[in-house]
């Protein structure tokens, strides 16, 4: 079983608390706290010590390596890739996904090109960090910027989703998802423009060496160029446009899924979302799940005892 442990200050620790408020569960002798997410348990010790444990313990772990407070962690696992100066004035394809921590809905991976020229124009459309954006903003700067940009999106729904993981763990799924979608963008580009590439930065939900791992068996692995780096929306417009498309194609894909069933389905995966589901497995059964969300989250376990209960 992999495992990573970190050393956090009192106010990192509040917040991951907070962050994992829905997925507690009992605690450990000598622990403030513990989490069970997908793939990997997380344990907060009064010490301030933080054990992660699972397949995606590194992936997870990652996430805290920066810590929220501005201060430094004790303790480093990972090594990011280094970025070149000035990216943000490069010409770059930019690649993110949405959907990955939410029970309902589907995986979108995008990937976009933006030259530095175009730079002005995209800002202008109102392109910036997606999480900023309202439902209604995203929509229309998405709409804008599909007629604009360059770019290539792809949608696992949830009934591929679920047939696909059975091969993959999650992280090795959206590895293989974010080479595909760059690889399919690589190609829609012009002759002028593949010439004036200086390469693609990744929004990191893995560290690079375990991107790579994931893509050992991928007949067509792109390594050229390729940058790494957490809140990468924040470093490149095109990461932060990808994150737009994306997002707008999942928000859509909530009200499609949905429809069969009396409306949009809900995002995330909090207790809401477990009383959600319970009443699809009520209604209209398991089936409704399949087509609808991501089964091997741990909302699947719960909506089903939820279910009984509602029928005893």
């Amino acid at each position: 079983m992999n495992s990573v442990t970190l050393k956090l200050n009192p106010i990192d620790l509040n917040k991951m608390k907070e962050k994992y408020q829905n997925v507690l569960i009992d605690p450990v002798p000598y622990s403030l706290f513990r989490a069970k997410l997908p793939y990997v348990t997380v344990t907060a010790y009064q010490s301030g010590k933080v054990l992660f444990q699972g397949k995606a313990a590194e992936e997870e772990a990652l996430f805290w390596q920066k810590p929220l407070s501005g201060q430094e962690h004790s303790s480093s696992s990972f090594e990011l890739s280094s970025l070149p100066k000035n990216i943000h004035t490069k010409n770059l394809i930019g690649s993110d996904e949405v959907g990955n921590g939410s029970y309902f809905g589907p995986l979108t991976v995008c990937a976009v090109y933006i030259p530095f020229e175009q730079a002005a124009l995209v800002k202008e459309l109102g392109a910036k960090d997606s999480k900023s954006l309202s439902a209604q903003q995203i929509q229309q700067i998405a709409e804008d910027l599909m007629h604009t940009v360059t770019y290539h999106l792809t949608i696992v729904n949830p009934t591929k989703y679920n047939q696909l993981i059975q091969k993959y763990n999650a992280n090795g799924l959206k590895a293989r998802l974010h080479n595909f979608t760059i690889q399919k963008l690589h190609d829609k580009l012009s002759s002028d423009q593949l010439k004036q590439l200086d390469g693609i930065l990744i929004d990191q939900f893995t560290p690079e060496k375990n991107y790579y791992q994931h893509l050992t068996n991928e007949k067509e692995v792109y390594k050229e160029n390729v940058y790494f780096a957490k809140k990468a929306e924040s470093i490149h417009l095109s990461v932060a446009c990808a994150s737009i498309i994306a997002r707008n194609a999942f928000v859509k894909s909530l009200y499609s899924l949905g429809k069969p069933y009396g409306g949009p389905l809900p995002s995330g995966a909090g207790k809401n979302v477990d009383v959600y589901a319970a009443k699809l497995i009520d209604r209209y059964g398991m089936d409704s799940l399949y087509k609808t969300a991501k089964l091997h989250f741990a909302n699947t376990q719960k909506a089903q005892k939820l279910s009984k209960q509602f029928k005893n």
